[in-house]
């Protein structure tokens, strides 16, 4: 059903919680994902909105500052609602489409069904990234698994930092509610569990979020593997939370380790994860997401101590390999995905994995793009793992994509 239109300023689709914002202390407490609600969006607003899931507003046009600005940075985007935060219910979740204009109750709830009438059935596996797991039993029967559960989500939707949350002897206990939602959706498809990967300003905000350092590009600062390796109680948290699932009886599971840059944090974060008892590679598969040409260049390393599957993330391997920030605005031009050098050491990646039998699968944004979709079938990658909006839409340009190889295989 839709709630209310708009003006879409882009192709991009989201899916979150009404977050309303009628002061600057509602600005600050944005936690990332989503789908804020204001009366008119600002210039100084922008450094908070790139984290949101959707952006809606009452006044605006196509041509306007911010609307330029998001849909450069992919962020879904309607304005001129004109009573968009009278109709929008706080903390309700709702699907925004930056195409049609249209905001729609709930996930996927659309009038223009036929869109998504037909299901395609590719060889390649279709996937999705989840961040809410409230929305996992409405998409499972589309997908063929999770390529990324991004537990973060979860954990910054209880307002305290991990650490908050460790003292307090509950962030076990919320890693396992939220990842066993998904798990019983999807069973008995594979679900790959994401250790955390949260930049520093994204827990400023948390309780307890004082202790981050104050850096000027979280991106490339502390964050993914080698955060939580500097607080190994953390981690050692989230694999007690994988364990305590394993034991039961989740047979589904898989653990991703993010943004690793050497193989040291790769073998370490799996020693960490035996000392809760878990046997990596026999108890449950372990995987890394390749992100850093770093990790591109030893992959062999990878291979010889043992990963079960890589996941490719090109959003930040296009940043680091760039020296592009991905969420600057002023260098926005020169961030591309399919730059030729991003594009080698994602090609390297999926013909080393499928000479050595290890599944490769696209993660982020990427996987929702249709020509850097095709393009990765074409170089053989294993799976794709796109948002929950778009599954659909990828399982018919990989059928096609699919088709388009074999036909021209005959013609040669």
């Amino acid at each position: 059903m839709i709630i209310v239109r708009g003006i879409g300023t882009g192709s991009y689709v989201g899916v979150g919680h009404v977050k309303k914002i009628k002061n600057d202390e509602d600005l600050l407490n944005l936690k990332g994902g989503e789908i804020v609600v204001v009366s008119t969006a600002s210039r100084d607003m922008i450094s908070y909105l790139h984290r949101a899931g959707g952006v809606v507003t009452d006044y605006g046009g196509l041509t306007s500052h911010v609307a330029i600005v998001l849909r450069e940075m992919k962020v879904p985007c309607v304005v001129g609602t004109g009573n968009g935060t009278e109709k929008l219910k706080e903390g309700t979740i709702v699907t925004v489409d930056g195409k049609t204009g249209n905001i729609y109750q709930g996930f996927m709830e659309r009038e223009d069904k036929h869109v998504s009438s037909g299901v395609y059935y590719p060889a390649t596996r279709i996937k999705v990234n989840l961040n809410v797991p409230e929305i996992a039993w409405k998409v499972a029967p589309l997908a063929d698994g999770v390529g990324s559960i991004r537990i973060e989500n979860s954990i910054i939707r209880t307002g305290k930092h991990p650490k908050t949350l460790l003292e307090e002897g509950k962030l076990s206990r919320v890693i396992t509610e939220s990842v066993k939602i998904i798990a019983d959706a999807f069973h008995p498809k594979p679900v790959w569990f994401r250790t955390f990967d949260i930049p520093t300003d994204e827990l400023k905000r948390l309780d307890g979020g004082n202790i981050e350092p104050d850096e000027g590009n979280p991106l490339i600062g502390l964050r993914g593997i080698h955060k939580d390796l500097h607080n190994p109680e953390v981690l050692k948290a989230e694999f007690e939370a994988v364990s305590q699932l394993l034991d039961d009886g989740y047979d589904n599971l898989g653990v991703k380790i993010p943004l690793v840059r050497d193989i040291s944090e790769y073998i370490e974060a799996k020693n960490i994860m035996r000392q809760v008892g878990i046997r990596p590679h026999r108890d449950l598969p372990v995987g890394a997401s390749i992100e850093t040409p770093s990790v591109v260049f030893t992959l062999d390393d990878f291979i010889a101590e043992g990963v079960d599957f890589v996941t490719l993330g090109m959003s930040d391997m296009a940043m680091s390999s760039l020296a592009v920030d991905r969420r600057g605005v002023k260098v926005a031009k020169l961030f591309n995905l399919t730059h030729p050098a991003v594009l080698m050491m994602m090609e390297g990646v999926i013909e080393k994995c499928n000479q050595q039998g290890v599944e490769s699968c696209i993660c982020g944004h990427a996987g929702s793009d249709p020509a850097i979709v095709r393009w990765l079938v074409g170089k053989g990658i294993s799976s794709i793992s796109t948002n929950p909006d778009q599954i659909l839409k990828i399982r018919k340009v990989v059928d096609i994509a699919e088709k388009t190889i074999i036909q021209k295989a005959f013609t040669f």
